[in-house]
């Protein structure tokens, strides 16, 4: 009976045991729904926090903005002008002769960065220069304190009309950030409805080159302006002329080319979707030879002396010479290939180098027959 008892009395406290570690690790799990509940109410009443800031800060800045355009009287007269004559900016300007749109151009050029014949490329910063005139925008001194121009904002540019204009020709360009010190823009209204807009641009054109010449060669580099929506019975472009040259290039120092000529021109494009007006500034580059002179003319030379200087050479080791020599040019050959683009005509380099090679491997020619003629001679001896 004691037994019994022992073992019963056993067993229900292994029981509560149980039950109690059981009870424990519900309260733990309880516990860690708990945290996670207020954790996430935590986060989300953060995130809704933020969210109000952040509307907060937003509208903050639209009555900031709102009341600083509206504290500027000119400004504010021009939003009135145009509400009071329904300015629509996606309509082209009409003059009422049913003519295009004149866009005069002019171009600042500040740098030429650089000019590839590798990837036939070339870089440049500018500042592009375009007017034309809206008769919508008429306006009255009155309107404006007498003035006759009044300077915008560069943001007013997308409630006012103005050209699609791009560059055909550009593989990429630096995308300013808004309200970035180096790229802005400038728009200004006369009283007569003309409208002048000037921005910065930095861009990568491409440039085909033809190498047959070189490095005595002259390189031909456009780039080209024109509407990419608008054909030319709508907008036309023209280059500026009188008081505004139509292009100014700064002083422009490169390490390989020297602008032999700048030049503008003009003429339409035709595609399937029409007719378009594009104006092109042309670039002459002349080469700068000092540095394959330097690197491969001058070496070569050098080395096609050596090979006729080692033909009078009285000693075993001229063959092994030769055959340096001849090592020597092959390698001036295949660094000359590395840096220059692979096309399929020959160059002027080509042929001085390669004139240069057959010249050391006669060499070599000759030198392995006079010494077959030599031992020929001894054997008959």
């Amino acid at each position: 009976m004691t037994s019994r008892r022992g073992s019963r009395s056993t067993t229900s406290f292994r029981r509560t045991f149980l039950v109690f570690l059981v009870f424990m690790e519900a309260v733990q799990i309880c516990s860690g729904v708990r945290a996670a509940l207020r954790l996430r109410k935590k986060s989300n009443s953060a995130d809704d926090s933020e969210d109000e800031e952040l509307q907060d800060e937003m509208y903050n800045d639209a009555i900031y903005d709102k009341a600083s355009i509206f504290e500027q009287g000119e400004t504010h007269d021009f939003l009135q002008f145009l509400r009071s004559i329904k300015y629509d900016h996606r309509q082209v300007p009409d003059d009422g002769f049913d003519g295009p749109v004149h866009v005069n151009v002019s171009i600042v050029v500040s740098n030429i960065r650089s000019v590839s014949e590798v990837t036939m490329d070339y870089s440049i910063e500018m500042f592009y220069r375009e007017s034309w005139r809206d008769p919508r925008l008429t306006y009255s001194r009155e309107k404006f304190k007498n003035k006759t121009e009044i300077s915008l904002h560069e943001s007013y540019s997308n409630f006012l009309w103005h050209p699609d204009t791009f560059v055909p020709n550009a593989i990429s360009s630096k995308n300013p950030r808004r309200q970035s010190i180096t790229h802005r823009s400038l728009l200004r209204l006369r009283n007569n409805g003309s409208i002048l807009y000037s921005r910065r641009l930095s861009l990568i054109l491409t440039c085909g080159m033809d190498l047959t010449l070189f490095p005595f060669d002259t390189q031909l580099c456009k780039m080209g302006f024109e509407s990419y929506g608008y054909t030319a019975d709508k907008v036309k472009y023209f280059w500026s002329s009188g008081v505004i040259q139509s292009l100014k290039l700064h002083k422009i120092r490169l390490p390989d080319f020297q602008v032999k000529e700048a030049y503008v021109t003009s003429r339409v494009e035709s595609y399937a979707t029409g007719d378009y007006s594009r104006l092109y500034v042309c670039f002459v580059f002349n080469r700068a030879a000092g540095f394959c002179f330097l690197q491969l003319i001058i070496p070569s030379t050098a080395v096609v002396i050596t090979s006729w200087v080692s033909l009078w050479m009285e000693n075993e080791t001229s063959f092994q010479d030769m055959i340096s020599i001849i090592l020597t040019i092959t390698f001036l050959l295949f660094s000359y290939n590395e840096v220059m683009p692979r096309v399929s005509y020959i160059k002027a380099m080509d042929v001085y180098l390669g004139v240069c090679f057959c010249i050391v491997f006669l060499s070599l020619i000759k030198l392995a027959a006079v010494k077959y003629m030599r031992q020929r001679l001894l054997i008959t001896r």
